[in-house]
């Protein structure tokens, strides 16, 4: 029976809490259990980064992180107990974490988490899913609990059982399903971490799953305007870049999203679940003295162990272990991420002339990390750029400081040198640029410039060079001004193509012993636009659609203005002439093609070259 201690609604809290508890196994008493290489890893990461002030914020003394050969079944059983009954309360989330073996019982048919004293022909010694959620599930007062079961697949039932190769519905059986939906803000979400099928893997000493869900909750799950995770966002994340294997299942409803990293909304904000009709407290307790649930010995119920081991393992603190090292790498890839969006955007503002606020991101890129080579470069541009060449000279001795053979680095001296007036210097160091990168037709082009300059100065004839220093980056981005060139080039080229279907036609109707001259002049006008347009839109991208558009839309106007001008009089010539219905016709034929063709390759051609012009801007 359980004890009537266990039933009493805990105090109010002033604020909801994140409670909870993580567990991990590697090594098992039992050789059934082959022994895991990321469980306690994943564990620890996880904890980490759940209290880490840069991570979920949670606070410590609300998460127990157990480990090991600590992690037997009496301790876990406690302490699920005392979090779950005897200390959480309205409002109040719960996370429980478990990685570790499982496997169905080959004679109840029940799922069972094996600890490191588990035993896999004594379920006694497991703990059982179906008792847990019956007494835990329906009893906490806990407003949302979420287990999430990171379990390696043991056992021949659980094989037969599964509908897909990483199937977790087994481990949860019919009636934990059927208690889950009865049981609102009661959630499992089940991930495979290997079976006789697939082995356990991982990446930098940690499993996949919490691989990914540490990548996701620094970012790519995070709710930009809110600054929280919610699970629902985070399941989604994990979904989308877990393969098969790992790939994780949901089940239970959501009456309010499950918030892992923000703050929870106020108890009375968050209803408290529902017991269900079919198993009141009182319905449980009295139960559970017939119940053949072997999480415990066998007459002792759920609980009761709570009552003589209620005193929590002492916090952990964080060691150099690999978990560690990845969450730091997991923190130090999100500032890298924060760090491309930064320099991309400052890329922008540059091409668009707004030299101070792409001036001030590159800025604050570089107080996080003062070495970062990309954002160094972009800031000996911007510098160039404003014609402040001594401060971008030294920006540029510092990339190359930092990275000697940096062909980039070279050019931006030699220009940076040239400006200066130190033509030989800069011919040297544009000679090393070509040796580090030979294939860069616009190092090339610096070299012809220095040479000149040079040639110049020597000859007595000094070229005043007041200008702005071009950047690397900025020649090979065209400027604004080609935006129009583009367009008049794409434009006219299109008419010429226009004109010359128009004389074949004319050709075609008025020489009819010689249909063939009609049909060249029509069909090489029809390939001049279709390449012009479809080469244009590929290299420039929207200029080349916005002229062809253009054209396609003078001619329709021209052929729906000439039909509703004259359509009484073509039918009428048409009728006292009636050869000249195949001209008419082949004339519309061409004109309607002169508007379709030529505008569904320059779509193609744009769509075509993007991740062309992507690289050229990458590389600038």
């Amino acid at each position: 029976m359980y004890s009537g201690e266990l039933t009493k609604v805990p105090a109010q809290k002033e604020s909801p809490r994140h409670l909870g508890l993580i567990v991990g196994v590697n090594d098992y008493q039992d050789s059934t259990f082959r022994p895991l290489h990321y469980a306690e890893n994943d564990a620890r990461a996880l904890a980490q980064w759940l209290v880490n002030n840069q991570g979920g914020k949670w606070s410590p003394p609300d998460v127990q992180l157990v480990q090991g050969q600590h992690a037997t079944r009496e301790l876990i059983e406690s302490l699920i107990t005392q979090i779950c009954i005897t200390k959480a309360g309205a409002g109040d989330s719960i996370l429980l974490y478990f990685a570790g073996h499982a496997f169905v019982d080959e004679r109840s048919g029940e799922g069972y988490l094996a600890f490191s004293n588990s035993r896999y022909q004594d379920p006694t010694t497991c703990l059982s899913l179906l008792s847990f959620a019956q007494h835990i599930l329906t009893r906490s007062h806990a407003s949302q609990i979420l287990c999430i079961f990171d379990c390696f697949q043991t056992g021949p039932i659980w094989s037969m059982r599964r509908t897909s190769p990483f199937d977790s519905k087994p481990l949860l059986g019919t009636s934990i399903h059927t208690l889950l939906q009865t049981q609102s803000n009661r959630l499992c979400l089940c991930s495979c971490r290997g079976n006789e099928l697939a082995a356990e893997s991982g990446e930098h000493g940690i499993g996949q799953l919490v691989h990914s869900m540490v990548l996701g909750l620094c970012g790519p799950a995070l709710d930009q305007t809110t600054g929280s995770v919610t699970l629902a966002k985070l399941h989604a994340y994990l979904f989308g870049v877990l393969p098969e294997q790992q790939r994780p299942q949901l089940f239970g409803q959501q009456q309010t999203p499950f918030v892992i990293v923000g703050d929870l909304p106020n108890g009375d904000e968050m209803p408290l679940p529902p017991l269900s009709p079919n198993l009141s407290p009182a319905g449980i307790a009295g139960n559970a003295g017939q119940q053949t649930s072997g999480l415990l010995k066998r007459n002792m119920t759920y609980g009761a162990a709570a009552t003589a081991a209620t005193v929590t393992p002492p916090q952990q603190s964080p060691s150099p272990t690999a978990s560690g090292q990845y969450l730091a790498s997991a923190f130090e890839q999100q500032r890298q991420q924060q760090s491309q969006q930064m320099l991309e955007r400052a890329q922008q503002l540059m091409l668009e002339q707004n030299y101070g606020e792409a001036f001030n991101l590159v800025e604050q890129v570089l107080q996080a990390a003062p070495n970062d080579l990309p954002a160094l470069i972009l800031k000996g541009q911007l510098l160039g750029t404003g014609g402040r060449y001594r401060e971008a000279q030294s920006t540029v001795e510092h990339i190359l400081q930092l990275d000697p053979d940096n062909a980039m680095g070279w050019s931006m001296r030699a220009v940076v040198l040239s400006n200066l007036g130190q033509h030989q210097t800069a011919l040297e160091a544009v000679e090393r640029s070509l040796e580090l990168d030979p294939q860069n037709p616009e190092t090339y082009a610096i070299k012809n410039n220095i040479m000149g300059s040079l040639a110049l100065t020597q000859s007595g004839i000094r070229r005043l060079n007041g200008g702005q220093m071009e950047s690397a980056a900025q020649q090979k981005t065209e400027p604004r001004s080609s935006f129009g060139k583009t367009v008049g080039s794409s434009l006219g080229l299109s008419l010429l193509g226009l004109v010359l279907e128009i004389v074949g036609v004319v050709l075609l109707a008025a020489v009819v012993s010689f249909p063939y001259a009609g049909l060249l002049v029509s069909s090489i006008g029809m390939g001049i636009a279709c390449v012009s347009a479809a080469r244009g839109a590929y290299r420039h991208g929207f200029g080349t659609v916005l002229s062809v558009a253009i054209v396609s839309i003078l001619v329709a106007i021209v052929l729906g203005g000439s039909y509703v001008a004259g359509h009484a009089r073509i039918y009428a010539q048409i009728s006292q002439h009636p050869t000249l219905l195949q001209p008419i016709l082949l004339l519309v034929v061409w004109l309607a093609a002169t508007i379709v063709i030529p505008l569904i390759l320059t779509l193609g051609g744009f769509l075509s070259g993007i991740p062309a012009r992507s690289r050229r801007k990458s590389n600038a």
